[in-house]
């Protein structure tokens, strides 16, 4: 207990010293018993304070901890909330990148389906190419191949008939890849007539055995005039060139089918008349020169 403790009992005892005389000693007793009841309440009391003292230090420091906290956490707020506009930020970049990205991705796949169909186009394409070239080729063997053979009948037909090449009254040539034996009409004809003369029979037979080794070529009669109008005496058979050519074409065409067992599936006729000439028809030589048949040989089909 405190010296104001130890006070007041001396303090109330001496005050009420004087009145012991008039005041009854239960009366005594009984302040005593308040007083001390008094001073037990302000102990308690002074305890209570103290103890609320305390309390209310400790809640100090709890508030000033709670306020650092706080300012600790504000200022984490506010640096998170930073940082989240930073990463809303980023993420607002990164989701525009994105899509971006997206865009020139969906772009590059078009783009690529472009190409690849283009490739597939251009693979195509090189494949109908190459089909073609081969086609080509192919064809190119095969013309090759006919040049070639026309090439050896070429020289057959020259070793043949170098006799007559050197008398004049026949020539072997060539007209691209055909092969063709030029008659004068001289050794064939009488002026104007389509009847065959001995001599000519004789050259015919030696051009269809010849002629018989091929077998698998198109064989064109063609015959040919100067432009010497007909006369009036052949007027009635013959009105124009046109017929006398045709007709000696056509003669010696069945020659060489009835009488050289030419194949006549393969075997043909044509009066070309004085419309293609090989010489000036202003002179005779020359005149003797477009009167003629030819032979034409086509190269060979399976060729």
């Amino acid at each position: 207990m405190g010296t104001s403790g130890r006070r007041l009992p001396l303090l109330l005892a001496a005050a009420l010293l004087p009145l012991s005389g008039c005041v009854a000693l239960e009366d005594y007793d009984r302040k005593v018993s308040e007083a001390t009841a008094l001073r037990r309440d302000l102990e308690a009391v002074q305890a209570r304070l103290g103890s609320q003292t305390r309390t209310v230090e400790t809640l100090r420091k709890q508030l000033e901890e709670r306020r650092l906290e706080n300012e600790e956490l504000a200022q984490s707020l506010t640096m998170a909330r930073r940082h989240s506009q930073q990463t809303e930020t980023r993420v607002a970049d990164l989701r525009a990148q994105t899509f971006s990205q997206k865009q020139e991705a969906e772009k590059m796949q078009e783009r690529a389906a472009e190409l690849e169909k283009g490739r597939q186009e251009s693979l195509a394409k090189t494949r109908q190419l190459e089909a073609s070239l081969n086609e080509v080729r192919g064809k190119l063997l095969r013309f090759e191949d006919k040049l070639r053979l026309q090439d050896q009948l070429e020289k057959d037909l020259a070793a043949q008939f170098a006799g007559e090449a050197r008398a004049g009254t026949m020539k072997v040539q060539r007209d691209g890849d055909r092969v063709v034996l030029v008659i004068s009409s001289t050794v064939l004809f009488a002026s104007g007539s389509v009847a065959i003369k001995s001599q000519g029979n004789n050259l015919l037979a030696k051009v269809a055995r010849v002629l018989r080794r091929y077998t698998n070529r198109e064989v064109q009669v063609h015959g040919h005039t100067d432009n010497v109008r007909i006369s009036e005496r052949l007027a009635e058979r013959w009105e124009t060139n046109w017929e006398l050519s045709a007709g000696r074409a056509t003669r010696v065409l069945r020659y060489l089918v009835e009488v050289g067992n030419l194949d006549p599936r393969r075997a043909s006729a044509a009066g070309l008349g004085e419309f293609r000439p090989i010489a000036d028809n202003a002179t005779p030589e020359g005149r003797e020169k477009n009167r003629r048949i030819e032979i034409v040989i086509f190269p060979p089909e399976s060729a």
